[in-house]
């Protein structure tokens, strides 16, 4: 795939699915919103005592939202928005992963939580149609032109690989810009601290009278 070749997305979207969904199976297919408020997240039903009623918060207080592969797909796909280069850390060494499982793990908004899981399912499909392998497997320029597909077509809001693209976006550079490595490694910032001189816009010169 060449930047002279843009996917159209809506128009090969048929297509990936029903080539993805033979090799993962029908579970990448994206789910109705009905059935994917409905779907317990993957992490409770591989729990022991998973179903069976719970007394007060404790019990849910250590659950993780994302299952182990879940949070490492998550890890790539962040880190291929935010690399790290010379001058600081990337997104997986910022702990981006860490921050987008609490805060979807602590959001009270089901469709939210719906959307991360028909998302990572998305994405991996995507990457099995372009790749022809997961998207954790794949080179860093193969994983940048899934990315691509989805920032070439981000106007098409209405398909749940987009908008799980945008809130991937969101959550990775929220993550990224609060976090220790990304304000003071990449953004270089000092704290406050007083200035010995001020030093203005422009030449520092002051006019002559």
């Amino acid at each position: 795939m060449s930047e002279s070749d843009p996917v159209n997305l809506k128009q090969d979207r048929r297509q990936w699915l029903m080539t993805s969904a033979t090799v993962l199976g029908a579970a990448v297919l994206p789910l109705s919103g009905a059935a994917t408020d409905a779907l317990p997240s993957e992490t409770e039903t591989a729990r022991p005592g998973a179903g069976e009623p719970q007394t007060g918060g404790e019990a849910k207080s250590g659950a993780r939202f994302f299952t182990p592969a879940q949070h490492t797909l998550i890890e790539e796909l962040s880190e291929t928005i935010i690399p790290a280069d010379s001058h600081s850390g990337g997104a997986k060494a910022a702990k981006v992963t860490d921050f987008i499982e609490q805060t979807v793990r602590e959001s009270t908004d089901d469709q939210q939580k719906a959307l991360w899981r028909e998302g990572l399912r998305l994405m991996e499909s995507m990457s099995q149609h372009y790749n022809g392998k997961s998207f954790v497997n794949a080179s860093t320029e193969e994983k940048i032109a899934v990315l691509k597909v989805l920032s070439d077509n981000e106007q098409l809001t209405e398909l749940p690989e987009v908008q799980f693209f945008r809130e991937l976006k969101r959550l990775t550079v929220h993550g990224y810009y609060t976090s220790k490595i990304g304000i003071h490694d990449e953004l270089e910032y000092k704290g406050n601290r007083v200035l010995m001189e001020y030093v203005g816009c422009g030449d520092p010169t002051p006019p002559t009278t």
